[in-house]
Formats: structure tokens, C-alpha cells, sequence
């Protein structure tokens, strides 16, 4: 019985995270590009609410993710004392995979969509590209760009933990 729900609440905890990084790659790499199409106010109100509507799924998804791997490393995992976590390999890299998910779901959460969302309102940023003034605008996207990087090295340094247990 507990080796089914350990391979049930796995098999959970692999679609989240594949739903999670998948979901933020997506928006980052597909949905941002492909809004260059539209006009500088059609894309800040576009990517505005685009990023109200994903946002709180995505951080619930994310959630998913630690509370499940929480999940599979104690009440269905060999973690039961301080012992395991801190003085076996498993516990090491587990301890070190919750951190960087909870370090990289904050992120997202704080700074990543916080900034985005600020630009976004800037309405001033985006009329003054509309008129042909773009480089504060693309300044400013890039720095967006940058801090949203994070997130994605949070997901790369997640991967080689997991390929490592």
C-alpha cells in the first residue's frame, strides 16, 4: 500500500514539475516572443494579463511540487530524523533540492512577477516605445529578461539534483 501511494504522489510530483518549468519556459520563451506582433499597448495589456491569469496557477503548481517532494522524502521517503538529513547523501541532496524549489518559487513569486507586473503598468514606458522611443523600454525588458533568469537557473540546478539521487 505505501509503495503504491509512494509511486502515485512520484508520478504527481513529476507532472507538476514538469508542469511548473514547462509552464514558465512556455510564457518566457513562447508567449513573450510571439507578443512582438502586437502593437507596444496591445503587448503590455496582452503580457499583463496573461501574467495575472498564469501567475497563481503556476505558483500553485509550484507548491505542488515542494509539498509532494516534502512528501516523498519523509512521511513516504526514508527522512525520519535529523540523523538522515543531514548525515546521508539522500538527505543532503533532498534538503538541497527543497531549498533551491522554495529559493526559486519565492523568486518567481516576489521578484520575477512583482517586476514584470510593475513594467507592465508603466504605461508611459510603453507609449514613449509606440512613439519610437524604444530603448527604455527594451532596457527595461531586459532586465526583466535577467531577473526571470533566475528562476530558470533555480530549475536547472533542481534537474541536476534529481539526476543525481
Amino acid at each position: 500500500m505505501i509503495w503504491t501511494l509512494h509511486q502515485a504522489v512520484l508520478g504527481l510530483h513529476i507532472l507538476l514539475a514538469i508542469t511548473w518549468v514547462g509552464g514558465v519556459l512556455f510564457v518566457a520563451w513562447g508567449v513573450f516572443p510571439a507578443s512582438n506582433i502586437l502593437t507596444y499597448e496591445q503587448q503590455r495589456l496582452f503580457l499583463q494579463k496573461m501574467m495575472k491569469n498564469t501567475h497563481w496557477i503556476l505558483t500553485s503548481i509550484g507548491i505542488g511540487v515542494i509539498a509532494s517532494g516534502i512528501m516523498l522524502g519523509t512521511l513516504l521517503g526514508p527522512i525520519r530524523s535529523y540523523d538522515t538529513l543531514f548525515g546521508t547523501p539522500y538527505g543532503q541532496k533532498w534538503l538541497a533540492a527543497i531549498i533551491v524549489g522554495i529559493i526559486t518559487l519565492i523568486w518567481g513569486v516576489v521578484v520575477g512577477y512583482r517586476e514584470a507586473m510593475k513594467l507592465f503598468a508603466n504605461e508611459q514606458l510603453w507609449m514613449e516605445a509606440e512613439r519610437g522611443n524604444k530603448q527604455a523600454l527594451e532596457d527595461a525588458l531586459f532586465k526583466m529578461a535577467s531577473l526571470e533568469s533566475v528562476e530558470v537557473i533555480g530549475f536547472i540546478v533542481l534537474i541536476f539534483i534529481m539526476i543525481s539521487f
